[in-house]
C-alpha cells in the first residue's frame, strides 16, 4: 500500500510553540543498556506533572491534600465528615482472599532467567483500579505493576519493560495530564520502550514533546509513524535495541492501517506497518539480535498477518480483545508467536529467556491485591489530583451542558417533601453518601472529573461532564452531594414547580410531568445502573442482587 502522508501545514505554527525546546538534541542512541537503565531508574523525577494549558499552576505532591479545613477548587472549607463513612477504607478492608485459586498462580517453578521481558500495553487512562467495588475484586494500576516490577528485580532478574502503546481514550487537558502521569509512571518503572497508540498521537504535539529528557531522550519507538519533529528532535525511534542480561533484543512497533485514517495530526506521517518494517527487519539482523518482538499495535488478525509475513520475529505482542487473555502465546507457524495481553492494563505478560535459546517460559500476569502500593507511584497520583483539584473545571475546559431532556435539577432534599419514605431508603444507602466516599480517600477523588460523575448528582457519567443546573462543587452545589434521585428519575424542578404552584399547569400537564418521573425496573436493570455499575467500577453487579438493597 502507497504511503500516506498527512498534511503539516500546523507546522510552523507548532514550532513556534515549542521554542523553548531548540536546544534539545535527538534522542540518543538506540541501543540501551542494563546500567544506563538502572540510572536513569534512579534520577527519574517522579513529579513531571505539567499543566498542557501553560498555566503553570502545578503544585508539588508533597502538600497536605487531606487536611483538615483543607480548600478546594472554588476556595470552599472542606467539611468534616463522619468517619463511619469512609467507603475507602471499608472497599479497601484486607479480606482473606486466595487470589492464586481467582486468578491463577504465577511463576510457578521458573527458574531464574538470564533475561526477563516485561510486557504491556493499551492502558487506556486506567492508571489506577477506582475501587467503587473494593480493590480487593479489581485488577490493574501502575502501582501494582511497580510491586511486581520490584519483586523480580529484587529476585536479581535482568529485566527490561516494553509498552505498546494506547495509554489514553479520551481527549483534553485532563486527558493530557494523565498521559504525563502514566509517562512518569513508565519511566519510573524503568520503562526502555514505549509504543504510540491512535489516541496518544491525537493529543497536542506538545505533550508528547515534553516528554523528552533534558538530554533529548525519547521513550518513543515506531516504526511506521514518523513525527516531523524527528529529524530536530528525535521525538521517535524506528526501533530500538536492548542488552538485557548480556542477551541483544530488537523491538520495534507498529499501528495498525485501520488507525491511519483517524489520526488527525498534521504532525505525523503514517507508513502502511509492511513497508516500514520490511528495512527494520534487515537492521535487527545486522544488529546481531538474538531475540525480536515486533509490538502491534493493531487488531489480532493484523497482528497474526505481520507475524506470517514476517518470520524474522520471535513474538509478535498485541492487547487483543479476549478478557481474561489468553494464559499461553499462540504459535502461527514459522517460530512466529503472538501474545495477547488484554486491555486497561489489568495484565502484564512476562518472558523469561534462558541459555537455550529453545528454553522460553511467559507468565501472564493479574494485578490484583496480591500486590501492593508502591511510594513513588503514589506521589505521581498524589500530584495528579492535586493539579486537578487546582485546575477545577473550569480549567480543564469542563462546562455545563443543557441536559438532553432540558430538565434541570434540585436534589433529593426536594424529593423528600412527597416521597419521605423512598428518601430514607436513598438516605441510608451508599448512594447518599457517594460524594463522601471520595472525599474520605487517602488520597481524594472529590476533584477528579472521572469520579465525580458517579458520585455527585447531575452529571454526565460515562464522558464525566456536568450538566447545566448539575453539581458544581461543595460551597456552591452542596445539595447536590452523593449519587441522587434525580440520576435515575431526572431533573425534577419543573415537576417540583408544578407540585408546589409555582408553576402553573392543567391536570394533564401535572400527570405528565410525574409521569416523566417513573423509572421501570426493566428501564432501570437495562439502561441506568450498568451507567456507573459498569464492568470497570463494578465488575462484579448483578442487578437481581442490588436491586433489593435500595428498592423504593
Amino acid at each position: 500500500m502507497a504511503d500516506r502522508c498527512l498534511k503539516t501545514s500546523s507546522l510552523h505554527g507548532t514550532l513556534s510553540r515549542l521554542v523553548i525546546l531548540v536546544l534539545l538534541t535527538g534522542c540518543g542512541e538506540s541501543e540501551v543498556h542494563e546500567s544506563h537503565r538502572g540510572q536513569h531508574r534512579e534520577t527519574v523525577a517522579l513529579t513531571h506533572v505539567v499543566d498542557p494549558g501553560g498555566q503553570n499552576q502545578f503544585q508539588a505532591p508533597d502538600k497536605v491534600l487531606q487536611a483538615e479545613n483543607s480548600v478546594g477548587q472554588s476556595g470552599e472549607q472542606e467539611p468534616p465528615t463522619d468517619k463511619k463513612l469512609d467507603g475507602y477504607h471499608a472497599a479497601n478492608a484486607k479480606t482473606n482472599k486466595d487470589y492464586a485459586k481467582l486468578n491463577g498462580s504465577i511463576f510457578v517453578d521458573w527458574k531464574k532467567p538470564r533475561a526477563a521481558i516485561l510486557l504491556s500495553g493499551l492502558l487506556d487512562g486506567y492508571i489506577e483500579p477506582c475501587g467503587c467495588a473494593g480493590l480487593e475484586n479489581q485488577k490493574g494500576g501502575l502501582n501494582r505493576r511497580m510491586d511486581l516490577f520490584e519483586q523480580l528485580k529484587a529476585k536479581g532478574w535482568s529485566l527490561a519493560a516494553v509498552d505498546l502503546g494506547g495509554m489514553v481514550r479520551r481527549f483534553g487537558p485532563q486527558a493530557a495530564i494523565k498521559y504525563q502521569v502514566s509517562i512518569d509512571a513508565h519511566r519510573a518503572l524503568g520503562y526502555d520502550v514505549i509504543g504510540l497508540g491512535a489516541r496518544d498521537l491525537q493529543l497536542p504535539s506538545e505533550t508528547l514533546l515534553s516528554q523528552l529528557t533534558p538530554e533529548g531522550e525519547s521513550p518513543f519507538v515506531s516504526a511506521n509513524v514518523q513525527s516531523i519533529f524527528d529529524e530536530d528532535f528525535g521525538l521517535t525511534s524506528r526501533y530500538r535495541v536492548l542488552t538485557v542480561g548480556g542477551m541483544r533484543i530488537g523491538v520495534t512497533q507498529v499501528l495498525g492501517e485501520q488507525y491511519a485514517e483517524d489520526l488527525q495530526n498534521a504532525d505525523y506521517i503514517f507508513q502502511s506497518p509492511e513497508t516500514a518494517l520490511e528495512p527494520i527487519v534487515k537492521r535487527l539482523e545486522e544488529e546481531n539480535c538474538k531475540l525480536r518482538i515486533l509490538l502491534a499495535n493493531t487488531t489480532v488478525e493484523e497482528a497474526q498477518a505481520l507475524g506470517e509475513r514476517f518470520a524474522d520475529f520471535n513474538y509478535v505482542v498485541v492487547a487483543g480483545d479476549s478478557d481474561p487473555p489468553p494464559p499461553e502465546p499462540e504459535s502461527i507457524g514459522n517460530g512466529v508467536q503472538v501474545i495477547e495481553l488484554g486491555h486497561k492494563g489489568m495484565y502484564v505478560g512476562v518472558l523469561g529467556l534462558y541459555e537455550n535459546p529453545t528454553d522460553v517460559r511467559y507468565q501472564r500476569v493479574p494485578l490484583d491485591g496480591r500486590f501492593e502500593d508502591n511510594d513513588s507511584i503514589t506521589r505521581l497520583f498524589t500530584a495528579y489530583q492535586d493539579q486537578l483539584r487546582t485546575l477545577g473545571l473550569a480549567g480543564l475546559s469542563l462546562q455545563a451542558n443543557p441536559h438532553p431532556s432540558g430538565r434541570e435539577f434540585v436534589g433529593s432534599e426536594t424529593c423528600a417533601d412527597c416521597h419521605s419514605d423512598a428518601y430514607e431508603i436513598w438516605e441510608d444507602s451508599s448512594h447518599s453518601h457517594a460524594t463522601d466516599t471520595l472525599i474520605n480517600l487517602p488520597l481524594g477523588r472529590q476533584h477528579d472529573p472521572e469520579c465525580l460523575s458517579c458520585h455527585v448528582t447531575g452529571w454526565e457519567p460515562q464522558e464525566y461532564y456536568p450538566f447545566a443546573t448539575g453539581y458544581e462543587n461543595q460551597k456552591q452545589t452542596p445539595h447536590l452531594f452523593g449519587n441522587g434521585c434525580e440520576n435515575c428519575h431526572g431533573g425534577g424542578a419543573t415537576h417540583v414547580a408544578a407540585e408546589n404552584g409555582d408553576l402553573e399547569v392543567d391536570d394533564a400537564e401535572l400527570e405528565q410531568l410525574r409521569s416523566q418521573m417513573h423509572v421501570t425496573l426493566q428501564q432501570a436493570k437495562k439502561n441506568l445502573c450498568v451507567r456507573c455499575h459498569d464492568l470497570d467500577n463494578s465488575p462484579e453487579f448483578e442487578f437481581e442482587t442490588y436491586w433489593p438493597q435500595v428498592a423504593h
